[in-house]
């Protein structure tokens, strides 16, 4: 890891909330990173009509994302198009850790949209005891064992035949229509929906639909992780994180903005939310 991979502040989400936070912490001279492994935007993309944020009258979803990736390419804010696995606190610093690379943050500002719980019945029961958000990160404790990969975007696919080269024998169970021609042919392709992960202290099968697998691990491959389940110790509320009145979490120098910290879910209090927490983050 270089100097170039420690940053003052990261921000976990590109929505609206994620990009104002990054445009409030760089115009104040911080080093600041938005992660986000999709598109820029969040789900404002698909809007056909937003008339409630001033100024912006009758525009689309599209048309409003698009003025706010001008502004942050004219600040020249980085963006790394990883997904965030894990973030541990090391006391002075944050470590990030992503699929492929490992990064360092001062300050971290969660702008994660609706946290997604474990969808999964058994899912958050197993999670490190045979259920994990990444195979590249933990792919080498499943070696030469029977490992299945529930996979949500396209982009699980190269964790998929990663795992190939490892496992016994690898299952992947697509939940997104796309192109699989890119699978290893070792890979064994199962269309059906998972119901329950069941195991004693460790996993030992997957249920499905119509049948069951004798499995060592589940690697379940979101384009994002449940926000509590990134950063541990973090405090809910019902589904959303709790913040004060300064957008700190109960977590010493984590703050959140947006969509994840409740309602309206409106892309004008994802905004001025993500400033508020920004300025927060920025004070010494």
């Amino acid at each position: 890891m270089s100097e170039q991979d420690h940053f003052e502040v990261a921000v976990i989400g590109g929505g609206p909330a994620g990009m104002s936070a990054a445009v409030n912490v760089k115009i104040r001279n911080k080093d600041v990173v938005i992660f986000e492994s999709q598109q820029l935007g969040g789900k404002i993309l698909t809007a056909p009509h937003v008339d409630n944020y001033l100024g912006f009258y009758d525009v689309n979803g599209q048309e409003l994302v698009n003025s706010f990736i001008d502004h942050i390419n004219k600040l020249e804010i980085d963006v790394i198009k990883e997904k965030i696995v894990q973030i541990y606190s090391m006391g002075e610093y944050f470590s990030l850790t992503t699929n492929q690379e490992a990064y360092k943050a001062d300050k971290i500002i969660l702008t994660t949209g609706v946290n997604n719980k474990a969808q999964i019945k058994g899912e958050a029961d197993f999670l490190g005891q045979g259920v994990s958000y990444c195979a590249t990160c933990d792919g080498q404790l499943y070696r030469d064992k029977e490992v299945a990969i529930i996979g949500y975007s396209e982009g699980s696919l190269e964790e998929a035949n990663f795992m190939a080269d490892l496992a016994a024998n690898t299952y992947f169970i697509p939940r997104y229509d796309g192109d699989l021609s890119e699978l290893d042919n070792r890979v064994e392709i199962i269309e059906e929906k998972p119901k329950v992960i069941e195991g004693d202290n460790l996993v030992n099968k997957l249920v499905l639909e119509n049948r069951s697998l004798d499995v060592d691990g589940v690697f379940i491959l979101r384009p994002t992780v449940p926000t509590d389940e990134i950063i541990s110790g973090l405090e809910l509320e019902g589904s959303f994180i709790r913040i004060d009145s300064d957008f700190k979490t109960n977590l010493e120098g984590v703050y959140a903005a947006g969509d994840c910290t409740g309602k309206p879910l409106q892309v004008a209090k994802a905004i001025g939310e993500g400033q508020v927490a920004a300025l927060n983050a920025v004070k010494k």
